[in-house]
């Protein structure tokens, strides 16, 4: 692991040069951490894994979408997502103040905190997924316009870059940083790399992950190759752009505008890192590395897009109960508890020998995002 220190760590940001390149931020991001994470039995450490197959061509999701409404009512939080009510259970989990909240999948609205706090929306990557599955076109300029109306505040949103073309290269940016006096531009104050191996087998390095900045800051990169966590053969980088706080506001404001996911993410990219050639004593004008310039130039053609959901054991387990529930009770009530629990036994024994690839493939999905969520 290296790390070195910048000396600029300004805070200075608007709607207007967001796009373009957004101005230097080290500063602490104000938000508590993941209300999602603190459901969790295992939270996860990042964000990953609504998606188990390699796209077929370089692509941009939404991978985090958190914000916060004035209206104390669930309800009317539901109606801004414009997602059906009945899709939601209710739970006495909550999170930061917030008391209770409504589920589904990875969506949470959480509620009844102090009249001031309002509603909390939070959707992990997988939620976002879910979100998409709802709708027959892009949701999300149309669902930012709306809740920016309702004088919503964005408080994280997260970008996942895929590139699958072999532009961007984690071997070609570890080399950088480890030489970064000389070939890179940044105004981040520190970063860190992180690889992960087995013992098992004579295997050697199984992960590897680049974060450039500081995850208390209201900006932070994370670079890792998403094809070897997945454990897919083939080529598959993801870059993730972590905007909290204002950043995260600002730039929803820029989608709701209908702004391309693509060229934000390049002008994110651009002011806050670079890998360059040292040919000139301002590194300001030094020249970008080619392999660094063509993904930019990839990435910054690329298009919001959405993918399905990976089916979990969860959703199963919140289908049974939100649709079945009613008549497992009046079967328990009618044999009683212990011919109930006989009965439930041979359903169970009897779904195993029915249970076919598609079930495998859901529980191998449910182990590699995190079990029990």
């Amino acid at each position: 692991m290296a790390v070195f220190v910048s000396t600029d760590e300004n805070d200075k940001v608007s709607p207007d040069n967001l796009a373009t390149g957004m101005a230097a931020d080290t500063g602490v991001a104000g938000a508590a951490a993941s209300p999602v994470a603190a459901l969790s039995p295992k939270p996860p450490y990042t964000n990953r894994g609504a998606e188990i197959t390699i796209p077929p061509e370089n692509r941009s999701l939404l991978d985090w979408v958190s914000f916060t409404v004035k209206a104390p009512d669930p309800q009317e939080a539901l109606a801004l997502i414009d997602l059906d009510p009945t899709l939601f259970s209710e739970s006495k989990s909550g999170f930061s103040g917030y008391r209770k909240s409504l589920r589904f999948g990875n969506i949470i609205v959480f509620y009844d905190g102090r009249e001031d706090m309002g509603c909390h929306v939070e959707m992990t990557g997988q939620g976002c997924r879910q979100f998409e599955a709802q709708f027959s076109e892009n949701p999300w300029p149309s669902l930012f316009a709306t809740a920016l109306a309702a004088q919503a505040n964005f408080t994280r949103l997260d970008i996942a870059i895929d590139n699958v073309d072999g532009a961007l290269s984690l071997s070609l940016l570890s080399h950088a940083l480890q030489d970064h006096d000389r070939q890179t531009r940044t105004l981040f104050g520190e970063w860190r790399q992180i690889r992960k191996g087995s013992f098992a087998n004579g295997e050697g390095i199984n992960g590897e992950t680049i974060y450039l900045g500081s995850s208390k800051s209201h900006t932070m990169f994370r670079v890792y190759n998403k094809a070897q966590e997945s454990d897919i053969d083939g080529k598959w980088i993801r870059f993730e752009i972590q905007l909290r706080s204002k950043r995260a506001h600002e730039a929803a404001k820029l989608i709701a505008a209908n702004i391309q996911v693509g060229t934000l993410a390049t002008g994110i990219i651009n002011n806050y890192f670079a890998v360059i050639h040292e040919d000139d004593s301002n590194k300001s004008r030094c020249t970008l590395q080619p392999w660094w310039s063509e993904w930019l130039q990839t990435t910054d053609k690329i298009r919001l897009t959405t993918e399905k959901a990976t089916k979990l054991v969860t959703d199963s387990m919140e289908f049974i109960k939100r649709q079945y529930a009613p008549s497992l009770a009046m079967i328990n009530k009618h044999l009683g508890s212990a011919s109930f629990n006989e009965y439930f036994k041979e359903v169970i024994e009897d779904g195993k020998q029915r249970m076919g690839a598609k079930h495998e493939r859901i529980l191998a999905a449910s182990a590699q995002i995190g079990g029990n969520r």
